[in-house]
């Protein structure tokens, strides 16, 4: 029997079964070939379908925060004026981040004796897009001089191919806000132990927290908690009164807090006011201060 296997076994071995054999492991071969060639298509083809995507969306970010910056300086070169440079020191310079065809116009002309102005603080309020390569960009500038005001300016800004930019139009006057009728929050007033122990905890926390006193906080705030200092410089005087927005009997509390605070520098004295989130542990305890939902625009 065992002989006979053996015959059995030789036979089956034959040329022709090995061609066999050789060929099915070509054919598998060849199929992974085609499998793997085709998942790469499919890779290259989804980059390159990102590609066009990416650029969209970069040019979708239009006034972009370069074409920002730049509105800001010319704001505030064009609307600085030194009397012993001229009607406006920035004439010059001005005209270096203009087109050429408005550059002239440029230097206001001055009527009688001109006084100094100087920018003291500027920044973008609003941008919209023309199309994908002009914009206009609104300045609020806070200006010094005989009779300090604000200065609304919009800027037209432009960029060509390369991303170079340019003020391409000569700029205007632009509205200033205009004024919400919305008051201050109400809360329910805080009585009887409640108020004493929350009223204790905030005068300690706000002592410390207007002075800058960041390890007299570590003892206020819940184990495990960081609530950082002001940068200091101020005294408490007193803490006014207190509302509590929401829950007014459960162990968190959202308070109002009003105070008046005192710069120990010029002296002059302030009115504020706080809101303080409380959680009661052990006793009340300082869980956040003007705390505002993540990922809103306040």
């Amino acid at each position: 029997m065992i002989g006979l296997r053996v015959t059995a076994d030789r036979r089956s071995k034959t040329p022709r079964d090995l061609l066999l054999r050789l060929g099915r492991a070509l054919l598998w071969l060849t199929v992974a070939v085609v499998l793997m060639r085709g998942l790469a298509g499919v890779l290259e083809s989804g980059e390159r379908s990102d590609a066009p995507r990416t650029a969209r969306a970069a040019a979708a970010v239009w006034p972009d925060e370069p074409a920002r910056a730049y509105a800001v300086e010319f704001a505030t070169r064009y609307l600085t004026i030194d009397p012993d440079a001229g009607s406006s020191s920035g004439a010059g310079t001005v005209a270096e981040l203009a087109a050429p065809e408005i550059a002239a116009a440029l230097s206001p002309a001055a009527d009688g004796e001109t006084a100094p102005q100087q920018v003291e603080s500027a920044t973008v309020v609003s941008a919209g897009r023309l199309d994908e390569r002009r914009a206009l960009i609104t300045v609020a500038a806070r200006v010094r001089s005989e009779q300090p005001r604000a200065v609304r300016l919009t800027v037209p800004v432009a960029r060509d191919e390369r991303g170079g930019l340019v003020v391409n139009d000569l700029p205007s006057l632009a509205p200033g806000p205009s004024r919400a009728g919305v008051g201050p929050q109400a809360g329910a007033s805080l009585f009887g132990d409640d108020r004493a122990a929350i009223e204790e905890v905030l005068t300690r926390f706000l002592r410390a927290y207007v002075g800058g006193d960041r390890n007299g906080l570590a003892y206020l705030v819940p184990a495990g908690t960081q609530v950082a200092a002001s940068a200091g410089g101020f005294e408490l005087l007193d803490v006014g009164s207190l509302a509590a927005l929401g829950d007014t009997t459960g162990r968190e509390r959202l308070v109002l807090a009003a105070v008046r605070v005192r710069d120990q520098a010029s002296r002059v004295t302030y009115a504020l006011r706080y809101r303080i989130a409380l959680v009661r542990r052990d006793r009340w305890y300082v869980a956040a201060i003007n705390r505002v939902e993540q990922g809103r625009r306040p």
